[in-house]
């Protein structure tokens, strides 16, 4: 589908691009076409280029020397490296929601993870998780370290629809963990249950990438 001329501002651009990437409209390795972008968002090859350069600064394309863009494959090595840092980063941000949060705010946490356990499709599962890991952002109050998560962690989404996600129920009974120790008061416990659950998302994802290439290898004997 064509994305209408009056939502391209430059930032519409860049939005629907990345949402696109996210979504799995273009899977991990997928070429980025100028001439191709430019007609599916209705725009010149000017702001595409810019976006895509753009893209490519968050992480999301590799536009490597004399070659055209293409989204960003995570191998072996990105994926610890994103799970390193968000294990990182989320910890203080979920210490920082512990400390400051009003029942309220907790409120609102739960009725993210409320939308997510009735969720019809993984893109309304994926719109209730953002808004989850959003509450945390904005109360914790550091938009610097959310920013340098909402950079990078993206880069697992296309992943995500390649391999398919972690188990939701999972995902879901740590969620309510994470909000009961959130509840407590008890940052220690709230931190390692969300630090868990990025070493969760690292195994999930590693034994397929290695099953893949297992599979590849195998074929090419």
């Amino acid at each position: 589908m064509k994305h209408q001329r009056d939502e391209l501002t430059y930032q519409g651009l860049l939005a629907a691009l990345r949402a696109d990437i996210r979504h799995g409209h273009f899977p991990p390795g997928a070429r980025l076409k100028v001439a191709e972008l430019t007609k599916r968002y209705n725009t010149s090859a000017m702001p595409v280029r810019q976006a895509l350069v753009e893209l490519q600064s968050q992480g999301m394309v590799s536009i490597p020397a004399n070659r055209g863009a293409s989204v960003r494959i995570v191998d072996g090595e990105l994926l610890n490296n994103l799970c390193d840092l968000r294990k990182a980063v989320l910890g203080l941000l979920v210490r920082r929601f512990v400390e400051r949060a009003t029942a309220a705010e907790i409120d609102q946490l739960e009725r993210c993870e409320d939308a997510m356990d009735h969720a019809e499709d993984l893109d309304e599962w994926g719109i209730a998780n953002d808004l989850f890991f959003e509450q945390i952002d904005d109360v914790a109050g550091n938009p610097e370290a959310s920013d340098a998560l909402n950079r990078t962690w993206p880069l697992l989404m296309p992943m995500a629809r390649h391999f398919g996600p972690r188990d939701l129920g999972a995902i879901s009974r740590g969620h309510r963990a994470l909000i009961a120790a959130i509840r407590r008061g008890n940052a220690d416990e709230a931190v390692a249950v969300a630090q868990a659950a990025v070493e969760a998302t690292r195994d999930h994802f590693m034994f397929r990438l290695e099953a893949e290439k297992a599979a590849e290898d195998a074929a090419s004997d």
